[in-house]
């Protein structure tokens, strides 16, 4: 039995998690996934362990495709990719802002193509803001959407990092949603769109019920973390409470001071990088 997205085509030009995973999703339900890699090959083919060729990584994310490996910056690759435009009914890519343009693949330029084509574009931080052009790596996600402050230790008052890339998969969800939604509302209306996807958008609003209730009304703001259900929540044991016997610091109801926000996210940023999150040049990004 085919499954309900068959019959869309989707071309498939991004890389590393998000974009491949939530391509991998359109293709599990049915859709035929065209994936376009360089001539070298994804660089996540070779990611630590694999078999013939291909890493465990990798075959998890594009499992279901078709693979073509086409130079998109030479003209007879960018020709090939525009005969696939025309018959496609989703392109998809991760590239930095700008960089579509630049090599003629931009919305303008696709659209002229195929009008009703949703276009959809997946970016670490969206396409302005002084983050726009910055590698998005999961750690530094999950510091700025102040997951890692909702995981503060209690004894420690340390901000925590949950141990998976859950911005990049909770990116692949939201990715995932929103392409059906605009096919369907290609159905209803004709009509092509562009879809975009930050994953910092993705993992704020992921977070946002119960652990941001605090900045939901304006003139209301206060401290993220003493919401539902940060680590100053009235369902938690305040930061710094600890059972022990004794007068000692650590008896039962003494309360550490707590470190300021500010605090927590400046200590949080340098531990990411003693950490050994890469540098814009040391490895590709993880979008």
């Amino acid at each position: 039995m085919p499954g309900p997205l068959a019959a869309v085509r989707v071309l498939d030009l991004t890389t590393r998690v998000a974009g491949p995973t939530a391509t991998r999703m359109l293709a599990d339900q049915g859709a035929e996934a065209i994936k376009i890699e360089p001539p070298s090959n994804d660089l996540m083919r070779h990611f630590r362990n694999g078999r013939n060729g291909m890493s465990a990584f990798f075959l998890s994310c594009n499992r279901n495709k078709r693979s073509l490996a086409v130079d998109r910056k030479a003209a007879e690759g960018l020709a090939i990719i525009r005969k696939l435009i025309a018959t496609a009914d989703v392109l998809v890519h991760n590239f930095r802002p700008g960089a579509a343009e630049r090599i003629g693949l931009g919305e303008d330029a696709v659209h002229r193509i195929r009008d009703d084509l949703v276009y959809v574009s997946i970016r670490g931080f969206g396409d302005r803001g002084p983050y726009a052009n910055q590698r998005a790596y999961d750690p530094v996600i999950q510091a700025l959407s102040g997951l890692g402050e909702i995981q503060t230790d209690r004894d420690t008052g340390r901000p925590k990092m949950v141990r998976t890339i859950i911005a990049d998969k909770t990116t692949v969800l939201t990715a995932a949603q929103a392409i059906t939604a605009a096919l369907f509302a290609r159905e209803r209306s004709g009509q092509g769109q562009h879809v975009w996807i930050a994953m910092l958008d993705a993992m704020i609003a992921y977070l946002w019920p119960e652990a941001m209730p605090n900045l939901t009304f304006v003139g209301e703001e206060r401290d993220p973390s003493e919401g539902e259900s940060g680590p100053q929540s009235k369902k938690a044991p305040p930061s710094g409470s600890r059972a022990s016997s004794g007068d000692s610091p650590g008896s039962a109801g003494s309360v550490e001071p707590r470190p300021s926000a500010a605090r927590v996210k400046a200590d949080y940023q340098e531990r990411v990088g003693a950490a050994g999150v890469p540098s814009a040049g040391a490895q590709p990004a993880r979008v």
